[in-house]
């Protein structure tokens, strides 16, 4: 059998030349782009959307409650006698409230804060009595006043 020879082996490769398509990937791209319109954003409606205001993260601030014991043995509460017989130990007007304002403080997600006020001239007991009736209603943050 003879030998078959390559017909087009005489001839250069043939080489693609892309530059034509390149154009018309160019020329359609600029077509969709002046063609498309594009829609307005939220920002561009001069829209004011509602967002979270610094007042609703500050906290709520709740004025101290001071309790005076005179030298009677007598309990204020706010300028308030709460409870005045010597004898009764257990102070329910003053636990009552102290109970209120704890549980005031803690919907208003606050501490409560209580200052006593005791006179020099009257009974260590009554100033025991009167921490106790802390201690029910759950109130830790105590300051003595002079």
């Amino acid at each position: 059998m003879p030998k078959k020879s390559d017909p087009f082996a005489n001839q250069p490769a043939p080489d693609a030349d892309i530059s034509p398509m390149i154009d018309v990937a160019f020329l359609l791209l600029i077509y969709f782009i002046v063609t498309t319109t594009l829609q307005k954003n939220e920002a561009d409606l001069s829209l004011t959307l509602p967002g979270i205001s610094e007042a609703d993260s500050k906290k709520v601030k709740i004025k101290q409650t001071v309790v005076k014991i005179d030298p009677a043995g007598v309990i204020y509460v706010n300028g308030e006698a709460a409870d005045s017989d010597v004898n009764d130990r257990t102070v329910p007007v003053l636990t009552d409230r102290l109970k209120r304002y704890a549980a005031s403080t803690a919907l208003a997600q606050a501490e409560p804060q209580i200052i006593i006020d005791c006179d020099d001239e009257g009974k260590g007991q009554r100033f025991v009595d009167v921490l106790n009736a802390c201690a029910k209603a759950d109130i830790r943050n105590i300051t003595l006043a002079n």
